[in-house]
C-alpha cells in the first residue's frame, strides 16, 4: 500500500478486474445469510456503485458522484460483525479469482478505512466503547482478575462444549499458554496494559480450521462466563463488541483456504481429487491409516468397536471413495440414519476429520489436497450430525 493505491488497481486487473471481482463478491454475498438482507433490496444497483468507489479507493480512475458513504449508511444499522462477514466474502471472492495472499491482504488494509463511514462513527469511536463514564473497559469488567477468572470459566467450558471442544483439547502446558495470550489480548483490548501484539493474531489462527461457527460459539460462552462471574451487563456487551472486531483474523485462514480447495474442485472436478489421492489403491491405503489411528483414539473408538468392525470400515471406506470421485459400491443407509442413534456431535465428527487428514498426510498427500478432500467431505457434517442439530 506504501507503493501507492494504483498498483493495487492494476493487479486487480483495472476496472475489469475490479467488475468481476465485485459480480463474484455478489454471488456469495447475496446467498450469505449473515447480510445478505442488507444487499436485496437493490443489489445490482448497490454493486455498481459500491464497483465505482472500490475503484477509485483501491487507485483507479476518480468517477464516484454519488453520497458520502455514511450518508448512505446512515438508517441501516450495519455493525462491525456486517462489514466483517461482507469483508470476509470480499476475501473469498479475491481467493476464488486467484489473486495471491499477499495482494488480497493489501486490498483489505487498503478498504479497512472506510469501516468507519459505514457504521457511522470516527476512527476513534471505539473509544467509546472502551471508556465510559470516565472508566476503561478494564474497569468495568472488573479488573484483571476478573479478566483472568472469566477466561478460566470460559475455557472450563470451551473443553466440555462440543461445539468448540475439539480446539481447546491440549497439552495443559499449552493450555495455559493460550489462556494467559487470551488475557493479554482482553486486557489490552479493554483499556489495560497491551502485551499481546494483535498482528500474531491471523498468523496463530490461519490453519487452525476455525470458522463463523465456531467463532459465534465461542462468544456464546464467553457470555456465558461472563454472566457468570458477574459481570455488569454493558460491560459484557461491550466486550463482544471488541471481540468481534477480531472475527476476520481469527477465521480468515480457513475461509481463503477452504475457498481454494472448493474453486479447484469445481474448476477440475471430484474425479480429479480422487486420482490424487492415488485412486482405488491410494484411498485403501488411507483407510488403512485412517482405522489404526481410530483404533488408538480413545475420543471415538467406541464407536467402531465390536464383530462389525470390518463391515463398518467397509461401508467407510466405500462412502468415501464414491463422495471423493471414485468408483464406488456403497449401498448402505443414508448417513442421518446411520448415524440417528450413536449420539455423534462436532467434536466426534471434528476428531475423525481430524484423523483422516493424518491419514492422507501420512501416506503423501500434500496440503493443498487434504484441504480440498476436506472441503467435500465438510459438506456430509450435516447429515451425520442431523439428529444431534434436531435435539
Amino acid at each position: 500500500v506504501e507503493k501507492g493505491k494504483d498498483q493495487l488497481f492494476k493487479r486487480l486487473g483495472g476496472s475489469d478486474g475490479i467488475s468481476s471481482l465485485m459480480d463474484a463478491l455478489y454471488k456469495i454475498a447475496l446467498v450469505d445469510n449473515r447480510i445478505k438482507d442488507l444487499l436485496l433490496r437493490d443489489p445490482e444497483r448497490i454493486k455498481n456503485g459500491q464497483a465505482v468507489y472500490i475503484t477509485e479507493m483501491l487507485g483507479g480512475p476518480k468517477q464516484y458522484k454519488g453520497r458520502e458513504i455514511a450518508a448512505i449508511h446512515k438508517d441501516l444499522g450495519i455493525n462491525d460483525y456486517d462489514f466483517d462477514c461482507y469483508m470476509g466474502d470480499l476475501n473469498r471472492a479475491m481467493m476464488g479469482a486467484g489473486h495471491p495472499e499477499s495482494l488480497i491482504d493489501e486490498v483489505l488494509v487498503a478498504l479497512e478505512p472506510i469501516r468507519a463511514d459505514v457504521l457511522g462513527h470516527s476512527r476513534d469511536a471505539m473509544d467509546g466503547v472502551v471508556m465510559k463514564d470516565g472508566q476503561c473497559l478494564l474497569d468495568r469488567f472488573g479488573g484483571d482478575q476478573n479478566v483472568e477468572a472469566t477466561v478460566e470459566n470460559m475455557f472450563d467450558r470451551c473443553v466440555e462444549d462440543p461445539r468448540v471442544r475439539f480446539h481447546f483439547e491440549r497439552a495443559k502446558a499449552k493450555q495455559r499458554q493460550i489462556r494467559r495470550k487470551f488475557c493479554n489480548y482482553l486486557t489490552g483490548c479493554f483499556g489495560g496494559q497491551v502485551t499481546y501484539d494483535i498482528a500474531e493474531l491471523r498468523p496463530a489462527h490461519y490453519n487452525g480450521n476455525i470458522t463463523d461457527y465456531h467463532f459465534d460459539a465461542m462468544v456464546d460462552l464467553f457470555k456465558t462466563a461472563c454472566f457468570h462471574m458477574g459481570v455488569e451487563q454493558v460491560a459484557m456487551y461491550d466486550a463482544v463488541i471488541l471481540l468481534n472486531r477480531s472475527r476476520a483474523d481469527i477465521t480468515t485462514g480457513c475461509a481463503v483456504r477452504m475457498e481454494l480447495a472448493k474453486k479447484k474442485n469445481q474448476l477440475e472436478g471430484a474425479d480429479q481429487l480422487f486420482q490424487r489421492l492415488g485412486g482405488l489403491e491410494g484411498m485403501m491405503s488411507v483407510m488403512d491409516r485412517q482405522f489404526e489411528c481410530i483404533e488408538r483414539d480413545k475420543r471415538l473408538n467406541m464407536f467402531f468397536e465390536g464383530t462389525k468392525m470390518n463391515a463398518i470400515k467397509r461401508s467407510v471406506t466405500d462412502y468415501l471413495i464414491m463422495t471423493l470421485g471414485g468408483p464406488s459400491d456403497y449401498i448402505g443407509r443414508p448417513l442421518a440414519e446411520a448415524h440417528a442413534v450413536l449420539q455423534i456431535t462436532d467434536y466426534h465428527f471434528d476428531c475423525f476429520m481430524q484423523d483422516l487428514q493424518r491419514a492422507m498426510r501420512d501416506i503423501g498427500s500434500d496440503g493443498e489436497t487434504v484441504d480440498e478432500a476436506t472441503v467435500v467431505l465438510e459438506l456430509t457434517r450435516k447429515q451425520v450430525l442431523k439428529v444431534h442439530y434436531g435435539n
